[in-house]
């Protein structure tokens, strides 16, 4: 006989329910929706009707957060369900994992992590949509990028996102970055991410120009504070990461099964692997420019990615975006080699 599925048992009003049986922090902008979505193909796998729900204990009662969100989950029935909500990365993690985990102790965690030096510009892209549908319409996407910034300003999306978020170490904003963020305001276009003005760039003279930037320069942090909540990967932790689920989207569901006890058997894998490879955005503006990737920032390197071997210590495994940086690195030390021994062979020549 199967061993019964974990339940967090919740008394609703009226019987007796289980609480949720993963919770999704975060982060933003890095396919926490793709994790939900995912799951959903399994039979056993119920999501709530509201698409992100706040669930820390700290602001709302277990019960009250249950009976209304549950999705008719009980002891008896096969089903679990899941809560997300990436707004909660921008809690304490060291004490919203131990608040959690009170809360719900039979329950785990899944983060979604993706390149660092690329989410800050998904959040740009993001709230720029969203500042161009509060004027109706007045304007889309495409054309405040090819009339109001390229006709009026002579400017590109890539040079307003360079405008706004701290691309170079020394922290300091060009005076032309200034008056097109100022041109822009005064014709009332709410230039976002709104939390990025100047007066909070470097605020502690750090080198790190933005809390953004700064917050993911060290994921490392944000992991182990849920590994020290008593979190323990692969069993009630879950890491996955954004750029693996076209190649490695089948391994990343395993994990995500693995900590929810389910059996991979039910799960359709034909169907999920043709939506593995698909890239699907829900907009022209994010089929485009997440396609390009961010601005080149010099802060990447020494930033996003000192971080790799931390998180390989935590999690048994490189991130991908580390993979690939220490790709390049080998390649560009390779590279210097044999440019420094075509330097000393032209020397030797020459005497």
């Amino acid at each position: 006989m199967a061993a019964p599925k974990p339940c967090d048992r919740v008394w609703n009003g009226t019987r007796t329910v289980c609480g949720p049986q993963l919770l999704i922090p975060g982060l933003g902008k890095c396919g926490t929706n793709a994790i939900a979505n995912y799951l959903a193909l399994h039979p056993r796998v119920r999501l709530t009707n509201q698409s992100e729900v706040m669930f820390d204990p700290r602001d709302v009662s277990v019960s009250e957060l249950v009976a209304r969100h549950n999705p008719d989950v009980t002891p008896e029935n096969e089903y679990v369900w899941i809560m997300k909500h990436p707004g909660l990365e921008n809690r304490h993690a060291s004490v919203l994992a131990r608040r959690v985990r009170r809360a719900f102790p039979s329950a785990s965690v899944a983060l979604a992590l993706c390149d660092p030096a690329q989410r800050a510009f998904r959040f740009f892209i993001y709230f720029l949509e969203h500042e161009l549908r509060q004027h109706g319409q007045r304007v889309t996407f495409t054309k405040f990028a090819q009339v109001t910034l390229k006709r009026r300003y002579n400017a590109t999306v890539e040079e307003l996102y360079s405008s706004i978020v701290a691309t170079r170490t020394d922290c300091v904003r060009l005076e032309s970055a200034s008056r097109l963020v100022s041109a822009l305001r005064k014709d009332g276009y709410t230039i976002p991410p709104n939390w990025l003005l100047e007066d909070s760039w470097d605020p502690l003279g750090h080198g790190v120009c933005d809390p953004v930037v700064a917050k993911d320069s060290r994921l490392d942090r944000w992991v182990e504070d849920w590994l020290d909540g008593g979190y323990k990967v692969n069993t009630t932790l879950a890491v996955v990461y954004m750029e693996s689920w076209p190649l490695h989207g089948r391994e990343m569901v395993r994990r995500l099964l693995r900590v929810l006890r389910l059996p991979e058997g039910e799960y359709p894998w034909a169907q999920a692997s043709v939506l593995f490879t698909q890239r699907v955005y829900d907009s022209e503006a994010r089929r485009r420019y997440f396609k390009k990737g961010a601005p080149d920032m010099d802060i990447v390197r020494p930033l996003m990615h000192r971080q790799c071997s931390a998180m390989e210590g935590l999690l048994g495994e490189r991130p991908p975006w580390c993979r690939q940086a220490h790709a390049e690195g080998a390649a560009a030390r390779r590279q210097g080699e044999w440019a420094g021994r075509r330097r000393r062979g032209a020397a030797a020549v020459s005497e």
